[in-house]
This record gives C-alpha cells, structure tokens and sequence, in this order.
C-alpha cells in the first residue's frame, strides 16, 4: 500500500504550546488491544477496524486509504507518547491528538526553539529564499466588463468608458453595472473589484500590462481586450514593493525551521515504527475496505 505523506493534523498539532503539558511523566502500561470488526490494520497489538476509517473519512472529508494512513500515522505517535510516559485520557475522543503535542514538544522543545536555530541556518534560508521574502508592487483595480469582444462589444466598452469619465462619482457607475448589470445576451455587462495584484498574478496578460503600464491611478486611457470580452479598467491603488532584510524576516524564518524541525522529528517517530514492524495491514481487510458498500464519499 503506498503511504501517504504525514497527515496535516500533526501539522496543526505542532503549532499548539506546551503549556498544557504534564510536568512530571508517569509511565504507563501499555495500550489494551481493543477487539474490532473488519480489522483492516494493526499498530503493535492495537487494532484499526473499517468503522475508524468511515469515520476519518466523515470527519475530514478523506479518501479511504489517506483516512487509513492517518489512523496509523496518530497511533504511532500515541504509541511513543505512551513509552515516554505521558498519560493517555482513555475517555476522550480526541485524547490523542493532545498526548502527542504534550509528548512531542516536551521531549524537542528544549532543542528545537525558534530562538536555538542556528544563525547560519537562518541566514542560509534567507538566501535560498529571498525573492519569496519580498513583497513585489501590487496594484489594486476595478473593471467593468462588455462579455462580447466583437467590435460591437469594443464600442459598448467604449460608451461606458465615456461615462466612468464623465462622471462625478465614476464609482456610481461601477455599482450600477455591479448590481443590475445588463442582461442582454449579446452585450452583457458585468463589473467587479480585484484585490492586490502583482505582475505575476494569474489574471489574463492584458489587463496586467494595461494595469502596470499606468502612470497613476484613475481611470487607464483605453479598454482592454482579453478572452473575457472588453474592460474598462480604473486604478485605485498603488502599493509600492518591499524589500526586507534579513533582520525584518529573522523571526519569521526562526519560527518556520523549527516548526519544520520538530514536524521532521515527528515524522522520524512514525518512520521508525514503521521500520520496526509495528504497522501491519491485513491486505483482505483493505480490499473489503475498498469495495465497502456505503462509504462516505470524498469531499471535495
């Protein structure tokens, strides 16, 4: 069975505090092995029946085997919680999720701080990462759009453009069009505002060009033509670039690495019980699995 990558609920399990964990650590017998039916999967002596991944799958919107993978991946994780003795609140639903932050960020928190990640590591994340870390010129727009892009569609275009321009408020002509718009199915007539855009936004490359090419803000000096049709453009907004240093981002890239340190180290935990055979599937149980009738669908 092909594995899937390390679920994103251990991901949101990493961005808890520990402030919540147990100060002293008790060691506990190991976790009773519960009788199920339809077993599909065992986790040492601790059993995942087809009813545990139906239920994954309803609660998080999951296909079956990724639903399956993240059942072991927390049992692994609640495994080692339990061999270093964190205590386990057996009449919780969701227990578990909080016995891996509080065994995980007490055993790595010490080493694994933002403020203890290396300055070099820091400094060489910068580099590598350096254009992401600057915020580019974004321009903010409304449109008014003519969906025809024959001629007939320019020259509406056109006439509109006249009296956006001729307007006291050009404004009240953009909500005109935003909330009665025209419904004439060869001429209709739509208008919207866009957020913050930049240069290599996924907008179509004429309305970018037009919007960038702009001296100032106001109404831009002809319509434009994309695939859409014909658009009156306004430029409301100029937001200039940034360039940060390394200095305005440390902190940023602190908080990231050991974020990404301590989701490594968890996934070291879930690897190495896998290599010590801890996982084992019971390949007819899948298949039943599968082929189950009444299984909750995927969410899109």
């Amino acid at each position: 069975m092909e594995r899937a990558k390390i679920s994103i609920v251990l991901v949101g399990a990493l961005t808890f505090n520990a402030c919540g964990r147990e100060e002293t650590a008790t060691r506990v017998a190991p976790r009773d092995a519960r009788v199920v039916a339809n077993v599909v999967a065992r986790v040492g002596e601790r059993p995942i029946g087809a009813a545990d991944v139906a239920a994954r799958m309803t609660d998080q919107g999951l296909d079956a085997r990724t639903a399956l993978d993240r059942l072991i991946e927390e049992e692994l994780l609640a495994q080692e919680a339990t061999r270093v003795g964190i205590r386990e609140d057996r009449d919780e639903e969701r227990a578990v999720e909080r016995v891996m932050v509080r065994a995980m960020l007490r055993d790595f928190e010490a080493e694994l701080t933002p403020e203890l990640v290396a300055r070099e590591e820091v400094r060489a994340d910068f580099e590598a990462n350096r254009d992401k870390l600057q915020v580019p010129e974004r321009r903010i727009s409304w449109h008014i759009l003519v969906k025809d892009s024959s001629q007939d569609g320019k020259r509406k275009a056109e006439s509109i453009r006249n009296e956006v321009r001729a307007a006291d408020d050009p404004k009240a002509v953009f909500r005109r069009y935003a909330e009665d718009g025209e419904a004439k199915p060869e001429l209709a007539v739509t208008a919207e505002e866009l957020p913050p855009i930049t240069p290599r936004a996924s907008i179509e490359q004429p309305y970018k060009d037009a919007l960038f090419a702009a001296q100032s803000t106001g109404l831009l000096d002809a319509v434009v033509e994309t695939s859409y049709g014909w658009h009156v453009i306004v430029l409301t907004e100029i937001l200039p670039g940034e360039r940060k240093t390394l200095r305005d981002v440390e902190e940023e890239i602190r908080v990231r690495l050991s974020k990404k340190k301590r989701f490594e180290r968890m996934v070291e935990v879930v690897r190495k019980g896998e290599a010590d055979g801890l996982v084992t599937y019971d390949e007819e149980g899948v298949a039943r699995l599968m082929a189950m009738p009444g299984l909750p669908t995927r969410a899109e």
